[in-house]
């Protein structure tokens, strides 16, 4: 996980190391990840990164759920807003560009190329794995709060429980990296659409979402 001390300049230490370390990460992969280089780039020494961090592996590991939970803090965060103001499946329809809006702002903060280069370095790094793991089950668990909110609102499908719901709506956002392997590749667009349509499905009228 990534390191979580209570003094401010050690906050602001570890945070400039992160972004480093993740401008590294982005542009040339875990290779181009270099201690001595982003010592040398951010002003931290070399021994406090090794003291927050332990080692080269566990600051790659820390970016790598560093920049997968900001997405998900950021995803519940409006999700959570937004369903809080729908009160029918109607309501919800009269504010599709918003829904669309969301798509469009999760991908262009964590696109689904870095969702799958991050989930596919977990295979045979159980640290890595474990740390990934406790950030989705926040996800799942704050996507399932929504759902559950749907379903007193009698919104969401009677046969259907909310985790359920939350998982299949999170799978379908992770889902997104199958569309950049197609030879003739979906628009954005079209697959936003395509996922609010049968985000529809879930709940009772989904006809009244107009997609």
């Amino acid at each position: 996980m990534t390191p979580q001390p209570k003094q401010e300049r050690a906050k602001d230490t570890i945070e400039q190391v992160l972004v480093a370390a993740d401008a590294a990460l982005r542009d040339g992969g875990e290779a181009s990840v270099r201690i001595q280089e982003i010592s040398t780039n951010t002003g931290v020494s070399i021994g406090s990164i090794y003291h927050h961090f332990g080692d080269r592996d566990g600051l790659i590991r820390a970016a790598y759920v560093n920049r997968f939970e900001a997405s998900v803090k950021e995803d519940i965060r409006r999700a959570k807003t937004f369903m809080e103001r729908m009160h029918s499946v109607e309501e919800m329809g009269q504010h599709y560009d918003e829904m669309i809006e969301f798509l469009n702002n999760h991908f262009l903060m964590f696109p689904a190329r870095e969702q799958a280069n991050v989930l596919g370095n977990t295979a045979g790094r159980p640290l890595l794995r474990d740390a990934i793991v406790e950030v989705q089950n926040e996800l799942t668990d704050g996507f399932t709060e929504v759902m559950q909110l749907l379903h007193d609102r009698k919104m969401l499908k009677p046969h259907l429980t909310p985790r359920a719901a939350a998982v299949m709506a999170l799978g379908m956002l992770h889902g997104r990296i199958i569309a950049e392997f197609d030879r003739t590749p979906v628009s954005d667009q079209e697959w936003n659409q395509a996922m609010l349509s049968a985000f529809g499905g879930l709940f009772i009228i989904n006809d009244q979402l107009n997609v």
